[in-house]
């Protein structure tokens, strides 16, 4: 009992903010119907967090930025509605040998600057992001290639160091133009060519970006002709223009209280699924006190996920013991984990001497970094009021996406909360873990070394047997899990709310927009 009256003391210093967006949710139930404004049969409006920090497929890494480069690129292959691995601009592949790899690409293809898709796109494409110059933060993921050769018009040979069970993922990279995005350069980014269902025809930055059917799209031209992604960075903003009707969609960061309000909405749609997407807190291991495994596992024993999960999310999260959600055939159920237990965390704290000041209470003070988005800050809150009943003061540091994204990347962090989006492959173990991965040649922010761990993720992404790749990837996440580079927090639902004038949207386990491609609006002629 006292446990949860705790929770609740927490829950209303943290979210006062959930009251006024109840309250407003039940104030606007009857208002104006939603697509009552003056709206167009043949535009869709999208509500995003934020805006995309690059529309390059070899720059981007963030979910808002890889959502909608899903509508303006196409790779050579991508991921299906369960997850699966599909072709999408290779029409066939052949593996010639364990590092040898043939492919044929779809003919007809065209760039929405009209040029036609062929075999030196994608040696440029791959060899770009090699580039260092280019600056990729996906080259870890592609330095094993040794060589491309094209051997025609739509043929090409990529023969690889050694062997790799996870090059077909990397191959979902953007198909770019070569001609184009080399005079382009760093102008690519906001001016980019695909050869995706729609094409960018304006971005104005922290505002909205307005996209329109490509009428040569090698599947099948969209139904919809307009795509408006509007930039709404505040939660209770977005649901508002989503009650009004001058937004059609939005998609996960949905307060759980909304999601039962529109639900019981019948002007709207809540599509909900299991996600692929994983909730972290990382650590600067290169911090003195943060470098401890002690500290660093009191910690995890100091915050109480399933609490948040329960009461705070109301249940739309599966707590996380790792990277890969359990629906992953590299799942490995059987790691170190973290219940809450504050005394343990005590325990820990005092055995690395970190002891608490006698008026204070206080044994350190560390920051956490966060953007201004209301729930994450909320969860933030919560988890600063946890980590001072063990004595560890927290300082919330809550930053415009941009400039706290771009802390992450370089570093400039002592801990943060993120998510890493369409997790699929356990090869990403490499490029989060791997020492070799530190930026800018891979992700390894938090500069976290073990040389088992660089060995096995080295073994891992060579081993093309499932059997000995499965144990070496079991291995790897029970070492994770007791090292702790990362604090695992939970793996979200995914969630869509739409206006009823959207059919056909299905929901992929990365949040990704690509089903947009399907969808219809009601209304339209």
């Amino acid at each position: 009992m006292r446990k949860d009256a705790d929770l609740v003391i927490l829950l209303r210093r943290a979210g006062w903010a959930l009251l006024a967006l109840a309250a407003t949710l039940v104030l606007l139930a009857g208002c104006a119907p939603a697509g009552s404004s003056d709206r167009r049969d043949d535009t869709i409006v999208i509500a995003l967090q934020s805006s995309p920090t690059s529309l390059d497929p070899r720059l981007a890494t963030d979910a808002i930025s890889s959502r909608v480069i899903d509508l303006i690129f196409n790779g050579l292959f991508r991921s299906g509605q369960t997850g699966q691995l599909e072709k999408d601009l290779a029409e066939t592949f052949e593996l010639a040998d364990e590092t040898t790899y043939l492919f044929k690409l779809r003919q007809g293809v065209f760039f929405h600057n009209g040029e036609e898709l062929t075999a030196p796109d994608v040696k440029f494409t791959i060899e770009s992001v090699l580039d260092p110059k280019t600056g990729s933060r996906k080259r870890a993921a592609f330095r094993n290639v040794e060589s491309i050769e094209v051997l025609g018009k739509y043929r090409l040979r990529i023969r690889l160091k050694q062997p790799q069970a996870s090059f077909l993922e990397t191959l979902k990279i953007g198909i770019v133009p070569a001609g184009y995005a080399s005079e382009k350069e760093e102008d690519f980014s906001s001016h980019p060519v695909g050869t995706g269902p729609f094409k960018l025809l304006e971005w104005h930055k922290g505002s909205h970006l307005k996209l329109v059917r490509h009428n040569r799209y090698f599947r099948q031209p969209p139904p919809v002709k307009w795509i408006v992604c509007k930039i709404v960075p505040e939660t209770s903003t977005r649901l508002l223009e989503l009650r009004k009707g001058s937004v059609d969609f939005l998609e996960n960061d949905v307060p759980p209280e909304a999601v039962r309000s529109f639900s019981a909405d019948a002007r709207f749609k809540v599509v909900t699924a299991p996600s692929s997407t994983y909730k972290y807190i990382g650590f600067n291991l290169e911090h003195p006190i943060l470098s401890k495994l002690s500290v660093r596992q009191a910690i995890a024993y100091a915050i109480d996920r399933k609490a948040i999960i329960d009461h705070l999310l109301l249940g739309q999260a599966v707590p996380a013991t790792g990277l890969l959600a359990p629906g992953n055939p590299f799942y490995e159920p059987n790691v170190k984990r973290y219940e809450h237990d504050p005394q343990k965390a005590v325990s820990l704290l005092d055995d690395a001497g970190l002891f608490p000041d006698p008026k204070s209470h206080i044994r350190l003070t560390l920051t956490f970094k966060t953007s201004k988005d209301e729930r994450a800050n909320q969860i933030a809150q919560i988890i600063q009021e946890q980590l001072r009943a063990v004595g560890i003061a927290i300082k919330i540091i809550s930053l415009e996406w941009a400039t706290f994204y771009s802390d992450i990347l370089s570093g400039n962090f002592e801990m943060y909360s993120l998510t890493w989006v369409g997790v699929s492959d356990p090869d990403f173990f490499y490029d989060i873990f791997n020492s070799n991965s530190f930026p800018p040649n891979g992700q390894n922010r938090g500069h976290y070394r073990n040389p088992l761990i660089d060995r096995l993720t080295d073994e891992g992404r060579r081993e093309l047997n499932f059997e000995r790749r499965f144990a070496i990837y079991s291995q790897v996440q029970k070492t994770i899990a007791h090292d702790l580079p990362y604090l695992s927090l939970w793996h979200p639902m995914n969630v869509a709310i739409m206006t009823r004038r959207l059919e056909g949207f299905t929901l992929y386990p990365a949040g990704d927009f690509k089903s947009f491609e399907h969808v219809r609006l009601a209304n339209a002629e």
